[in-house]
């Protein structure tokens, strides 16, 4: 009896628990308004500004268009588009990624024929 009602207890918390967790990220979810249009705007923006090979202004509008809907496919898209033609011309210096002969020639090669998951 004593058992039963134990597990009827931790049942009953674990619902309340998952109850106040749903209210609590629905009224976080409310605080973020993405803008669907500001964010089209972006990125037509910013195509523009690659097709006027205006490449930093173009990133600039690339980012803005994500901030404003970080769940928007074609923004990341145009995002990614920006920065691969941002490395074709080589003005990624504000990258910060270089990286110096010495350490990638001592990074461990890849054996013939190895495969990797996921790439």
């Amino acid at each position: 009896m004593k058992i039963k009602k134990l597990i009827i207890g931790i049942v009953g918390l674990g619902l309340l628990l998952g109850l106040l967790g749903i209210n609590l990220s629905a009224q976080n979810r409310q605080n973020y308004s993405m803008d669907k249009t500001l964010c089209a705007h972006y990125v037509k923006l910013s195509r523009e500004m690659v097709d006027g090979d205006n490449l930093p202004l173009a990133k600039l509008y690339a980012q803005k268009a994500v901030q404003a809907n970080p769940w928007e496919k074609a923004a990341w898209a145009n995002y990614n588009d920006v920065i691969q033609k941002l490395a074709d011309n080589g003005d990624i210096e504000d990258f910060d990624t270089f990286i110096e002969e010495s350490t990638a020639a001592k990074a461990p090669k890849a054996a013939a024929g190895a495969q990797f998951e996921g790439c």
